[in-house]
């Protein structure tokens, strides 16, 4: 049975900060920026890069769980983890690849549980910090909760560290408003819908993005927590409102101030604000906050290897937008929570977006001059050349028979090989996870995910 430590005992936390209104680190070698301010506007990307011609092979690893699908997929850049593959599948497992060989074969399986999550409960986004610290969020009724694990020797759910939080409630201050202009403040709010977790100064950081049952948004929060290091107990419990509705992802960044926690806010799908909200993780305190606008923008913040760029994917259009990370970490001697719109540097569209898209994955290349960002609902993978910036492949054929129109055969995350190709790995440049295969593509009965690899002519 897996180690469930959950040291608060209240129903209802309070609220210990307010505002007005989930990777990478900078200590590596410095170089210059990857990518040429776009402008501060989101325009159409031209074709004028040299292209990148793309290898498809199709289903180099299918032995996924049947009747489930996956949520994230990670290869992670830390020591001694760069030759496995790590799929969160939405049941409660944790598949582990090794990608040692000529094809990818599975290593282990974590079961996060004695037993499968129950119907209604899914896994959410997987982050590995480093060769000891791996998490991953659950959220469905009864079963919202984060698992803590030791990805490098994790085997059962004996080894896995459970934080429940699906007792919890949130009440916000008289005059609070959800997504409907509704007045809830003063009442007890479950929390719902845990977006993402990161850890950073021994403080576990949780956002949710709290829809209610109408699939309103009420307040997202982030919850912070205070972690022993040796036993894992958490402690302290402060909340904090997010700057705009439905935070979907949390983002560990190292500066040399410190660590700094970026949460995303989706806002509300299809209109509202979305922004990224720093947090310091040294005082466990909101310092920041970098305005996005009229936009919907979704997932974690990718940051670039000399952390002075991030890019976000947006959940209603086929854009991926830049953040300058410059200097980040001086945001910590702010006194107050600091709207920094400058730090918004436009985007670019993609082309071919069709009338429905969803950037749901974004990876770079191990230089940083690369961005690859999948668009869901057309099953596409995009390369751009960041140097010019620029379109180097549009690759397709992901969806095999399947009709993305009827959301089969959908790409969905990519995940990058760390380091250079041909030297530190041989093989494909990075591995596409591809979904909801259609009956017809499905080469083991009832496993319905795939995960294909692509070799770049460059990377």
């Amino acid at each position: 049975m897996n180690r469930s430590v959950l040291s608060l005992a209240l129903s209802v936390l309070l609220l210990a900060g307010c505002n007005s209104g989930s990777g990478s680190s900078s200590s590596r070698t410095s170089r210059a920026p990857a990518a040429p301010n776009p402008g501060g506007v989101v325009a159409p990307i031209g074709t004028q890069a040299a292209p990148v011609s793309a290898q498809v092979a199709l289903g180099a690893f299918q032995a996924f769980r049947e009747h489930t699908s996956v949520s994230d997929l990670v290869i992670p850049d830390v020591a001694g983890l760069r030759d496995r593959a790590f799929a969160a599948e939405e049941s409660g497992f944790v598949r582990v690849l090794s990608l040692a060989g000529a094809a990818p074969t599975l290593d282990r399986s974590i079961p996060l549980e004695a037993a499968p999550l129950p119907g209604g409960v899914a896994l959410g986004p997987l982050v590995i910090h480093d060769e000891r610290t791996a998490l991953v969020t659950a959220s469905g009724t009864g079963g919202e909760a984060v698992y803590l694990f030791d990805p490098s020797t994790a085997q059962t759910a004996a080894h896995v560290t459970k934080y429940p939080l699906h007792t919890l409630t949130l009440t916000w201050p008289a005059g609070t408003l959800n997504s409907q202009g509704v007045d809830v403040g003063g009442q007890s709010l479950p929390l719902t819908f845990t977006a993402g977790a990161a850890l950073a100064a021994n403080r576990l950081f949780v956002a949710s993005s709290n829809f209610d049952a109408s699939f309103d948004l009420n307040p997202g929060s982030v919850l912070v927590y205070d972690v022993d290091p040796n036993t894992r107990a958490i402690s302290g419990g402060a909340v904090f409102k997010t700057t705009d509705f439905n935070p979907t992802a949390v983002t560990r960044v190292g500066t040399s101030q410190g660590p700094l926690v970026l949460v995303t806010n989706a806002g509300v799908y299809g209109s509202g604000t979305s922004s990224v909200d720093v947090f310091d993780a040294a005082s466990a305190r909101h310092v920041a906050t970098i305005p996005l606008g009229q936009r919907n923008v979704s997932g974690p913040v990718v940051v670039s290897p000399d952390g002075r760029r991030g890019y976000l994917g947006s959940q209603t259009a086929a854009e991926v937008f830049v953040l300058d990370l410059e200097g980040l970490g001086g945001e910590v001697a702010n006194q107050a929570v600091t709207a920094r719109p400058a730090r918004f540097l436009g985007g670019w569209t993609l082309p071919g977006a069709g009338a429905f898209a969803y950037i749901s994955g974004l990876a770079l290349s191990h230089t940083g001059d690369h961005l690859y960002a999948v668009n869901f609902n057309a099953s596409e993978l995009y390369v751009l050349d960041l140097t010019v910036p620029g379109l180097g492949a549009r690759v397709t054929g992901f969806a095999r028979t399947g009709l993305p129109s009827n959301f089969e055969g959908l790409a969905s995350k990519v995940a990058v090989r760390p380091g250079a190709p041909g030297s530190a790995f041989q093989g494909p440049s990075l591995f596409v996870l591809t979904i909801n295969l259609a009956t017809a593509d499905r080469t083991i009965a009832d496993v319905k995910v795939a995960l294909d690899a692509v070799t770049l002519s460059r990377h």
